[in-house]
């Protein structure tokens, strides 16, 4: 009995310690969000009040991230990693425990890494060659600076390289040569928006020691850190001017097996002037992305596994290779950065945003990171979302939903909102904000309906992340084309998602495959050198990757540059009748110069291997190897397909106008289907016509759940039905009414924004449309969906008496359930506006809400933000309201 009686005590104790560690205490399939720490300044009341309020709106987790602070509260700061700072973390992890929520922190403040510990040694740097002519027989003082490397050049070749460990204060050359010298300078950039304690130089990404060093001051934290601490972050690589780091010479010649030293006078060129140095400077942007992979990215992923948590990572707006970057963490994350004209009617976009200056999101960028996470097994694949989607105190709901659905078309399925700012309770509205994010704290205008988005991406994330993705087509991405692109002094290829994913992304053969093979209908996944080499064969001829997907097809789009050893290996499929095809041409050249004349010949030898291989169109391969198309795309219906033991299941979004209802086909459904609208959780289940087809109602702005189920007995029309519309016709006047009588009432002959009366200029809050309606006795088994016009910004929604609901999103529409119509009705439309005209008012009358520091705060465009000037932003419900089927 005693044993009997310390075995329950032990099991006791091990389930005790297993759920203070178990991931599933917090969600992932609900949105996280950006947790912004102004100045440090949380108090418990303050973390209480948050936390509670997040976990009550739906967030499954948060990630901190300490910044600048707000001016007037300096005695409140807390300095990273102090004392104080550390008992406030740590009490976090206790209320975020007992809400269920998630907590990921940055691993620092603001970004880059960097901060107080970075010296200069392991600062970011950058080169600089100085060219001395030698004019006479005489020695020459070197530049009194931090000389690397020094080599002599005589009528423009290389005559003599004077090793570093040799480099005296003076140095000499022959009459008429030229000495390059190459200093080692430190960028001086300084951590962007660090918070007090964080300040200090952006550490050196390409230094293995330098990463070291940073990485202990947090040791302390983390081995006192427990779960719901989750993972470990660095944001994307906004090192600006970084081109050189002590290492460099010996990764170079280890990695390209010649000497970077004997070319230094390429290296002091505004432009690469011929092939030859166009390759060398390829070779100097590859060794730098071998850097960032094996001195960076991979430390910092095995450190934190060490530490007992996990890593999340933005690779891109780095010089490296994306693809292997995303790879080499447990959660590769990307961003939807800016405005997007979705074609949908009624779809809103800030006029304000510049599309020249900061691009526009693109599905296919989304795609390197959830590419790297499929081929690697990775289960996450988390997105930066909503940052600057439109102007401070302007951004809807109705804006934030195609956004969602688009970063889950691209592959993403744990979404962080751009975000949430940490601002204590008695500050007064708007309260404490971060410059760049659409905010997402219990000050936005749309909290209260915040929970029904919440909700909506719970239901979805829940399936995306059960399943793996169903791919038939892998990609090659041709980062050695981007190496050998406009090459010159101090050049690096940095991969942003924003602007200039134009150059290396849309307007190159492999945007344009990419693009053209998504709107086919094709699944394609995206593959690097790296990822490639890694795949296994199968006996059908197939790729597989270790995490278990299958490949049937690897395109490679209009690659200039390749190397040996991917060349080889791509012969060696091609004998082994594997389907590798390659679109608009074969490669064209070798893509390093180090490689040597036998190398050049095998090169050679590879590429006539794969002459067969070239196709101007690869739809006729898809076909053949049965690669499987999904029609919807012809509708542009967008759409992910995941894999399931069943057969397969989709998320599909109308992002589109093309498209409203009709006889659809989905490639991977047999029997019978079922529709989960992910909004309502209503659920309608079909049969498939003999030639597979069943009628699919996707209005543009709506997204489903689709999947593949036995037939069944009972279902829904699988013929197209004909659509019936009622008007909703006022018997009197419309009534608009104000809470508590702050304005007065109003009365209209059809729905107008409230706005159109000047005394609710300045405005924000609740207004209720109210009005009695008749139907017919034939019109009331009609009347299934009520439509909207237009709504700014979202309403909730009373019939007779009963509440339905809101509605928030396009198409504006929401479902009457059978019973409630009668002959006679009433009906109630409060409605919720967006907080632009508040915050305009407080402009124009010069209330100081503006008080950060740093770049305190600006507008959409990097100005200062100043509402005074604004039009009025249109508030209520305008238009028609109807019935239909």
């Amino acid at each position: 009995m005693r044993k009997f009686a310390y075995l329950i005590i032990c099991l006791l104790i091990l389930t005790k310690a297993a759920g203070a560690s178990d991931p599933a205490a917090f969600s992932t399939s609900k949105p996280w969000a950006y947790w912004w720490w102004p100045g440090s300044a949380v108090s418990e009341k303050g973390i209480t009040h948050n936390l509670e309020s997040f976990a009550k709106a739906g967030f499954g987790g948060l990630h901190i991230i300490p910044i600048y602070g707000s001016k007037g509260y300096e005695s409140a700061f807390l300095s990273f990693l102090g004392p104080a700072w550390k008992q406030k973390f740590a009490f976090v992890l206790k209320e975020a425990k007992r809400l269920h929520l998630g907590i990921d922190m940055t691993l620092g403040t603001g970004w880059p890494l960097g901060g107080p510990t970075i010296n200069a040694a392991d600062a970011a740097k950058r080169y600089q060659i100085e060219s001395i002519q030698i004019v006479a027989n005489q020695s020459y003082k070197l530049p009194d600076a931090d000389v690397q490397a020094a080599s002599v050049f005589v009528d423009g070749n290389f005559e003599q390289e004077l090793i570093s460990a040799h480099l005296s204060q003076y140095i000499a050359g022959p009459k008429g040569a030229t000495i390059y010298v190459l200093v080692q300078k430190g960028t001086g950039q300084q951590v962007k928006r660090a918070a007090p304690g964080g300040e200090g130089l952006v550490m050196d990404h390409f230094s293995k020691s330098a990463f070291e060093h940073y990485r202990s001051e947090f040791i302390p934290l983390l081995k006192q850190a427990h779960a719901p601490l989750r993972a470990l972050y660095n944001d994307s690589y906004e090192v600006y001017g970084a081109n050189y780091t002590p290492k460099l010479f010996e990764a170079f010649e280890q990695l390209n097996h010649y000497d970077l030293r004997k070319h230094l006078d390429v290296l002091a060129k505004p432009k690469a002037e011929s092939e030859d140095e166009n390759a060398i400077w390829a070779d100097y942007h590859r060794t730098f992305s071998s850097l960032l992979l094996t001195e960076f990215t991979q430390p910092f992923a095995g450190w934190i596994k060490q530490m007992g948590f996990v890593s999340r990572d933005q690779a891109h707006g780095s010089p490296g290779n994306l693809l292997d970057l995303y790879a080499a963490v447990d959660i590769p994350e990307t961003e939807f950065f800016g405005s997007k004209a979705f074609d949908i009617p009624g779809y809103q976009v800030d006029p304000d945003y510049d599309t020249i200056r900061f691009g526009i999101p693109d599905v296919r960028n989304l795609k390197l990171a959830s590419s790297a996470a499929n081929l690697t097994g990775k289960k996450l694949v988390s997105s930066e979302t909503t940052t600057w989607l439109g102007n401070h105190f302007k951004v809807s709901l109705a804006q934030v939903k195609p956004v969602v659905d688009q970063v889950f078309i691209g592959g993403v399925n744990h979404l962080f909102f751009h975000g949430a700012t940490y601002s204590p309770p008695e500050v007064a509205w708007p309260g404490w904000l971060f410059y760049a994010s659409t905010n997402f704290n219990p000050q936005s205008h749309f909290w209260e309906a915040l929970p029904a988005l919440n909700r909506y991406i719970e239901t979805c994330q829940k399936m995306l992340q059960s399943h793996q993705t169903d791919s038939d087509v892998l990609m090659y991405f041709p980062m050695e084309d981007i190496w050998h692109e406009r090459n010159g002094t101090g050049k690096m290829h940095a991969l942003d998602l924003h602007a200039n994913s134009r150059d290396w992304m849309k307007n190159t053969s492999f945007g344009r495959w990419s693009e053209h093979m998504q709107e086919k209908g094709y699944q394609v996944d995206y593959i690097s050198d790296q990822l490639m080499a890694g795949l296994q064969l199968t006996p059908k001829r197939t790729w597989k990757t270790k995490s278990g997907l299958e490949y049937k097809v690897l395109l490679i789009p209009a690659a200039h540059f390749v190397s040996l050893e991917t060349m080889e290996l791509w012969a060696k499929w091609v004998k082994q009748g594997l389907p590798v095809y390659f679109l608009e041409h074969l490669p064209l050249q070798v893509n390093s110069f180090g490689l040597t004349a036998d190398e050049k010949a095998r090169w050679a030898a590879a590429k006539e291997t794969l002459l067969m291989h070239w196709v101007s169109d690869p739809i006729n391969i898809l076909e053949r190897y049965k690669v499987t198309r999904e029609g919807i795309a012809d509708y542009g219906i967008s759409f992910i397909r995941k894999k399931t033991g069943t057969g397969a299941q989709y998320f599909v979004a109308n992002l589109s106008n093309k498209f409203s209802d009709g006889m659809v086909q989905f490639a991977k459904i047999s029997g019978g289907v079922e529709l989960e609208d992910p909004m309502t959780g209503e659920i309608k289940k079909a049969n498939l016509r003999k030639d597979k087809q069943f009628y699919l109602q996707l209005a543009p702005g709506q997204s489903l759940l689709v999947r593949s189920i036995p037939a069944v007995k009972k279902s829904m029309p699988s013929e197209a039905v004909a659509k019936v519309f009622t008007p909703l016709v006022p018997v009197a006047k419309i009534q608009l009414n104000f809470p508590q009588q702050v304005l007065p009432a109003q009365s209209m002959e059809s729905l107008q924004f409230w706005t159109q009366d000047s005394s609710t200029h300045d405005y924000w809050g609740k207004g209720t449309y109210s009005f009695d309606f008749d139907l017919s006795a034939e019109q009331i088994p009609q009347a299934k969906v009520l439509h909207f016009d237009k709504i700014r910004d979202w309403v909730r929604v009373k019939i007779n008496g009963k509440e339905l609901g809101l509605v928030w999103s396009l198409p504006y529409q929401i479902n009457i359930p059978v019973g409630l119509l009668q002959v006679k009705n009433h009906i109630e439309l409060e409605v919720m506006n967006v907080s632009a005209n508040r915050v305009r008012k407080l402009d124009r009358e010069k209330f100081n809400w503006k008080n950060f520091y740093e770049i305190n705060f600006v507008d959409i465009q990097y100005r200062p933000f100043d509402a005074s000037t604004w039009v009025v932003t249109p508030s209520g419900i305008e238009g028609e309201l109807y019935f239909s089927n």
